[in-house]
This record gives C-alpha cells, sequence and structure tokens, in this order.
C-alpha cells in the first residue's frame, strides 16, 4: 500500500499520467533518443543478446531489431506509468482477451490454472484479468530493490483486483486457496534467468542453449493446475490482443519437463513473430552450461 510520503514524492510522476497516452508517446520518443544515443542503456548486453539469437540475419536486420526494441522499452515504460491513472474501461479498450472458450471451459470444470506468460509487450496491463475470468487472480511478482517504486507497483498490478505477492510466499497463498476451495489462476512471468538453485533444466532459446525456471510445472503438477500460455500480440501502438493456449490440462501427464519445453516454445515463437517487444536488455543468458551445467542424475 501507497504510504502518504509515497504519494507526495510520486506526485510528479502522477500529474504526468494525467496526460492522455499520445502524449505520453511524444516522451517516449525522447526517452528513446537519449536512452539509445546517450545513456546507452544496457547497449552491451543488448547487442550481444541479440546477435546471438539471430546469427542468421545481417547486421543491418539486428540493428534494426535493436533500435525497434528500445523505442519499445520507452513506449513500455510509459504505458506501465499511465496505469496510475488508466481507468478499468480504457485498459479493457486498449487490452482485450480473445477465444475466451479455453478458460470457460476449464473454469466450468473447477479447474484451478497457471496463466504463465513472457517479459514481451506490455504483460503489467494484464492486471485487467481479474475482470474477465471467473477467478481470482494471484500474481506472483519478485520484490524491487527500490522500496517506492515496488509499492507503486504492487498497487498498479492490484487495481483492478489482482492480488499481486512476493514469490516467497507462493506455496503459502496456493495452500490457502485449495483449503477454502477458491477458484484461483496463478499469473507467472517465468522466462527470465533462473536462480542458481533452480539450474537443472536446460534446453536450446533462441540459439542458445539455455537454464529455465522449472517452478511453473513443479507448481501444475504439485496441485494439478492447469496450464494457459498468454500470447501477447502488440495491434498497434497502444493496443493489445491475448489469446489463450493451453498448454496442458492434466499436468500429471505430461513426462518430465514437458511442460518447461511446452512454455519455452511458445515464447520463443512470440518472439521470432516480433522481436522488439522482447525484453533484451536482461541478462539473460548470464549462467553458461560450460561453467553452471548440472550432471541430469537418472
Amino acid at each position: 500500500m501507497l504510504t502518504l510520503k509515497d504519494k507526495i514524492i510520486l506526485f510528479p510522476l502522477w500529474l504526468l499520467t494525467k496526460l492522455p497516452l499520445r502524449f505520453l508517446y511524444y516522451i517516449s520518443d525522447l526517452l528513446y533518443l537519449v536512452t539509445y544515443y546517450i545513456v546507452r542503456y544496457r547497449r552491451k548486453i543488448v547487442f550481444q543478446n541479440i546477435n546471438n539469437s539471430f546469427p542468421n540475419k545481417s547486421e543491418k536486420e539486428r540493428r534494426i531489431i535493436i533500435r525497434k526494441f528500445y523505442h519499445y522499452l520507452c513506449d513500455y515504460f510509459v504505458e506501465s506509468i499511465y496505469m496510475i491513472n488508466m481507468d478499468l474501461e480504457e485498459c479493457n479498450r486498449r487490452y482485450s482477451f480473445e477465444n475466451p472458450e479455453v478458460i470457460e471451459r476449464l473454469s466450468a470444470d473447477k479447474k484451478n490454472i497457471i496463466l504463465a506468460t513472457s517479459h514481451f509487450g506490455n504483460w503489467e496491463w494484464a492486471s485487467n484479468l481479474s475482470v474477465h475470468i471467473p477467478y481470482e487472480i494471484l500474481g506472483i511478482y519478485r520484490p524491487l530493490s527500490n522500496k517506492i517504486f515496488d509499492r507503486l507497483f504492487i498497487h498498479i498490478r492490484g487495481k483492478y483486483g489482482s492480488l499481486p505477492f512476493p514469490m516467497s510466499k507462493t506455496l503459502r497463498v496456493v495452500k490457502d486457496y485449495l483449503n477454502n476451495e477458491k477458484l484461483f489462476a496463478l499469473y507467472l512471468v517465468s522466462d527470465q534467468r533462473p536462480g542458481l538453485e533452480d539450474l537443472s533444466f536446460w534446453t536450446n532459446f533462441l540459439n542458445q542453449e539455455t537454464p529455465v525456471i522449472t517452478g511453473t510445472e513443479r507448481l501444475a503438477k504439485k496441485y494439478n493446475l492447469a496450464v494457459v500460455f498468454l500470447e501477447i500480440d502488440r495491434i498497434k501502438r497502444g493496443y493489445y490482443k491475448i489469446y489463450y493456449r493451453l498448454i496442458t490440462d492434466n499436468p500429471k501427464l505430461e513426462v518430465p519437463n514437458g511442460i518447461n519445453e511446452k512454455y519455452i516454445r511458445k515464447v520463443e515463437e512470440m518472439i521470432y513473430s516480433k522481436p522488439e517487444l522482447w525484453l533484451w536488455s536482461h541478462n539473460r543468458w548470464k549462467y553458461t552450461p560450460e561453467e553452471y551445467k548440472p550432471k541430469i542424475k537418472i
């Protein structure tokens, strides 16, 4: 919850987001020039990630992706802070969900679910999920180091009815909802780099041997949760469509790491479709298999 001190500190930001989004995009255009040409934000990591992921593209094609990525990163920033004052009606107009029959069938069967997505497009605007599906949305997040912005994003993510909570409380929250027989959907963004304690599953992702977070599969199998992938498509600036893609409705029948593999392939397909929309500034390939890949015990 935002404190009075938080609100005072964030007041200029709040005032800025009272402007229509089309005006904030002018600010984004300016931020792009500063970020790309002057600050050169994480340029080394971005160039390395994109060069390694698209070896078959020409240097010119890769640089186009890089510039588009920086421009979209600034759009993502202004869109995210715009949520401070964006009402639900506008959010629904800009962030719409297709093929609801996938979720309707699962809810009719009283099946709790995991909604798994990626750091692709604007994943923050998915806060309006709670008014589109008959589930209580439980949003798992990693706390930010900046406490004021951490509280701000908790406020933003919960403003339409979702319940954000830190990753450390996942098992406790899930057990509470199961004990009270409440229908819930865990919202997970699981394509980031796993911690050193979770390097058990590696696969080829974007042309590189990559460790993948295994929590989605472990939760699905432990609590018999269906897994649905949220495929994000940016239609135009400020407008998105989301498609529900069923990964499994019977996780216990999946082979080991089968859910993890299906999930990462969905992420990869999205990235290949519009590569500029993925979060390339993250140091995704910090861990190399030569240094960290464990011996798999069968």
